[in-house]
């Protein structure tokens, strides 16, 4: 990513043109009993669940799973993005379970074994993907959803480098050896462009 990049979403986030999301992405929010068994799991054993959500934009699952109880980290690359999440953290009275940080992601790269879940959605960094799945800690769940290259049919611009290749996130963490939860492949036929995964990393 670029010093342009960062200046390309600021200017959309100020024109009101960014995506704007308060609530949290649908493929987690569909798997919130399993988030939430997660979440008590892990404070029975004495630790506060901890979360990570990579290209957070304005928030919204970050808030979400504070909302939930989890000590929630979000990363993003726009100043205005994360400036207006951490003014409805404010607002909801979230901040103190809600930390922003900014990033360059071709750059940044989390601290092995810290989160109990990491979040992904709609953003494609292909080398970060094997740190994403170290930082999570065992027994944790990798949650994530990306457009695949069936979105090139809606948005034929689209670079493919950004949209998953046929069956390549269900490829990619098989390959590390985890228990996928669930796991979406789709195409046009059926009116989705995502593929999506849950997958739980192994305590040993």
């Amino acid at each position: 990513m670029t010093f342009e990049d960062q200046r390309h979403w600021d200017a959309r986030y100020r024109a009101g043109k960014g995506p704007v999301q308060q609530t949290p992405n649908r493929w987690l929010l569909a798997h919130a009993d399993l988030v939430d068994l997660l979440a008590q799991t892990v404070s029975a054993s004495g630790e506060t669940p901890a979360s990570l959500d990579v290209a957070c934009g304005t928030g919204g699952t970050v808030l979400w799973l504070s909302a939930r109880g989890w000590t929630a980290t979000g990363v993003d690359l726009s100043t205005e993005a994360l400036r207006l999440a951490r003014s409805t953290a404010r607002r909801l009275a979230l901040a103190h379970r809600s930390r922003f940080l900014q990033a360059d992601l071709d750059s940044w790269r989390p601290a092995p074994a810290q989160f109990h879940l990491v979040t992904n959605f709609y953003f494609l960094n292909r080398p970060l993907l094997a740190h994403l799945r170290d930082a999570v800690k065992p027994g944790g769940l990798f949650v994530m959803e990306t457009l695949n290259h069936f979105w090139q049919q809606v948005k034929p611009t689209t670079n493919p480098d950004h949209l998953l290749q046929p069956d390549e996130l269900a490829e990619t963490v098989h390959a590390w050896g985890w228990e996928v939860v669930d796991l979406r492949s789709a195409g046009p036929e059926t009116g989705v462009t995502t593929d999506a995964v849950v997958a739980r990393k192994p305590y040993s």
